[in-house]
């Protein structure tokens, strides 16, 4: 299940801003233990669906955070990095035990289902039916997986589920590109009209925007890199706004 968009209202110490910051840190994280995508994406949903239904103090942010990725690697990896991993990129400001009591906790707030559709699954789709998933990985399909990346950490854009998140990345990748945006193919797969899209592209362009002013810059550094394209270079797409009705 996706978290609901307004769970934050539940939590009495932390906020919006602090879970950015977390999100942020465990980009950084993730990148360090070199771990696949879907582990990302998985601890990322873990976190939110976790918080919906916990309140925590904000000294436990970290730990909560932590353990989704604990959780998640070892759901998603070949080879996950272990609890001892853990407390060392927290500096220790964790134990072992805490993180394994944290873990314990977690599974039973999410009764054990971990399974959830993420981001990942569907920009791998629509980038297929696209035609931009090639090898080596084309620019298009990596400014697309960059777009879906600086929405992680905002949590405004829990409003909108992880297919429109997806379909809209794409969308924008190709235009930013100079690409036709929507096509035929892509409407039918992803069963969303290019109408349904507007709301979260402008959105998502507004972040792509703001990127470079942003005080959190794990994702863009990330993409900043050559093995990612160096995508976050790219200038933002030229996107007009809400069209504003007809008068006469």
């Amino acid at each position: 299940k996706h978290a609901s968009p307004a769970y934050m209202s539940k939590q009495t110490d932390i906020n919006a801003k602090m879970r950015a910051i977390l999100i942020d840190w465990l980009v950084e994280v993730h990148h360090k233990f070199r771990l696949v995508p879907e582990t990302l994406y998985m601890t990322i949903t873990l976190l939110d669906r976790f918080l919906e239904r916990e309140p925590i103090l904000r000294t436990k942010l970290q730990l909560v955070g932590l353990t989704a990725m604990f959780i998640a690697s070892k759901y998603e990896e070949v080879f996950a990095p272990e609890c001892r991993d853990f407390v060392y990129i927290s500096d220790k400001a964790y134990t072992r035990d805490e993180i394994l009591r944290m873990e314990g906790q977690m599974l039973a707030k999410l009764n054990f289902q971990l399974t959830t559709p993420n981001a990942f699954v569907f920009v791998k789709r629509f980038c297929k039916v696209a035609g931009i998933a090639t090898t080596p990985r084309s620019t298009t399909e990596l400014l697309a997986n960059y777009l879906v990346e600086l929405t992680l950490q905002d949590y405004k854009m829990l409003k909108y589920l992880p297919s429109i998140v997806c379909a809209s990345a794409v969308y924008l990748a190709l235009k930013t590109k100079g690409q036709e945006p929507w096509t035929p193919d892509l409407a039918r797969h992803s069963t969303y009209k290019e109408a349904d899209l507007q709301a979260c592209v402008r959105d998502m362009h507004l972040l792509h925007k703001n990127a470079a002013a942003d005080s959190l810059q794990a994702v863009r550094k990330k993409y900043a890199q050559q093995k990612h394209g160096a995508v976050s270079g790219i200038a933002p797409a030229h996107v007009a706004g809400p069209a504003t009705p007809a008068t006469g």
